[in-house]
């Protein structure tokens, strides 16, 4: 008596289950992450098709009848991968025309009631269908590629190796059905272990796509989450929080001790005034403005982060005092060169900064009140200057 390890139509059966799994799990990602909600109801709705088409399959012989084990399982099989690729392209950014997705559907439609159930056509179909997933994951990994977050994020490269490795198992079967295997010839259900490996590997990709996509989205979320926590929403610098946890960690490196350290509070002068006659719109461009000029001037001087409203700190190292002094300077320099332009009006950005030596890390918060004082004085007497523990850096601007 011989033992069937694997039975191919329960395989086809569980595959079946686990992509209808899979689509349950899309729609929950959908309404969890609603900026990609629309790609992954596209997931969804191709998961459900693939699910249909395996459990076709495995009632295939058994009483169901020929156009819809043959022509009806073709058909939501290869709308599934059709759709898997939509998704992923939506996923990235890319979205095809309706018409050219529609299109492409009811060409696959004509193609399968073409090639039918005939015994004859088994090998043209074979070969039309692994052709169809193996252009379709083609396009995957090339929309994939082309994106700024392949070299970013490490799950997004996993899913492009999964669509990859999927590619190459179709390629194989294109070959091996133009070459006469006979694992190919002897149908869908031939117990051979290239058959096997193939029915294995087709009903565990849909629940494995879900799982790397979901992992993707999670790594995506918290990405996002992190960035808004660190960030300034409105000028994309880091925000104060996150300028001081960074700027600890810089002064407790061990090279810090032999480097000098300036914390700085930058205030732009007659901000008010800005909102006041152009209102917060323009006041809001102004300090984007601002934002971008000091951080270009900064360089990889220092770090820049926005402290509130429209005041700024810093953190800039240098080999000497009088280095210290001449980068402050050219911070202050270049805002007051870089005007904006407002409709007819041009905008001149000045600004008053407060410079203080930084110790030690661990009075930083206090070391701010010193150079806050520091820019009161440069208000002062007069603005747009910069003022060292009440030493006179610049002559005042008139």
């Amino acid at each position: 008596m011989t033992t069937v390890l694997f039975d191919l139509r329960t395989i086809f059966l569980v595959g079946g289950c686990t992509a209808a799994l899979g689509a349950l799990a899309f729609e929950g990602l959908a309404r969890m992450y609603r900026p990609a909600a629309a790609a992954m109801r596209r997931y969804a709705l191709a998961l459900a098709a693939i699910g249909a088409g395996m459990s076709l399959i495995a009632l295939r012989d058994s009483g169901l009848p020929d156009w819809l084990g043959y022509v009806g399982m073709n058909c939501l099989q290869s709308a599934g991968i059709v759709l898997t690729a939509d998704a992923t392209l939506r996923l990235f950014g890319r979205v095809q025309p309706a018409w050219l997705l529609g299109g492409q559907l009811g060409g696959l439609a004509v193609l399968w009631a073409w090639l039918g159930s005939d015994p004859d056509f088994a090998t043209d179909r074979v070969l039309a269908t692994s052709v169809l997933h193996l252009a379709c994951s083609v396009v995957c990994v090339v929309a994939i590629r082309r994106t700024g977050s392949w070299r970013q994020q490490p799950y997004v490269r996993t899913l492009a190796t999964f669509f990859t490795g999927y590619a190459l198992i179709h390629l194989l079967r294109v070959v091996a059905a133009l070459i006469g295997v006979p694992a190919t010839a002897g149908g869908v259900f031939a117990p051979s272990p290239a058959q096997i490996g193939f029915v294995l590997a087709f009903a565990l990709s849909p629940i494995a796509l879900a799982m790397i996509v979901q992992m993707m989205l999670h790594a995506r979320i918290s990405g996002e989450l992190h960035r808004r926590a660190t960030t300034d929403e409105l000028t994309g610098l880091h925000s104060r929080r996150h300028f001081f946890e960074l700027s600890r960690e810089r002064l407790r490196e061990p090279h810090a001790r032999d480097t000098v350290h300036h914390l700085l509070m930058i205030d732009l002068d007659h901000f008010k005034s800005v909102n006041d006659r152009f209102g917060h719109a323009v006041g809001d461009r102004a300090l984007r403005h601002a934002a971008a000029v000091l951080k270009k001037a900064l360089k990889n001087a220092g770090l820049l982060g926005r402290y509130g409203g429209e005041e700024f700190c810093a953190l800039i190292r240098s080999c000497s005092d009088a280095d210290a002094n001449r980068t402050i300077d050219e911070l202050r320099r270049a805002l007051e060169a870089a005007p904006m332009r407002a409709g007819a009006a041009t905008i001149v950005l000045t600004a008053s900064i407060g410079a203080v030596p930084v110790d030690d890390s661990e009075s930083l918060e206090r070391l701010l009140v010193h150079a806050d004082q520091c820019v009161y004085q440069a208000k002062t007497e007069g603005r747009n200057r910069v003022v060292r523990l009440g030493e006179m850096m610049a002559e005042p601007v008139v």
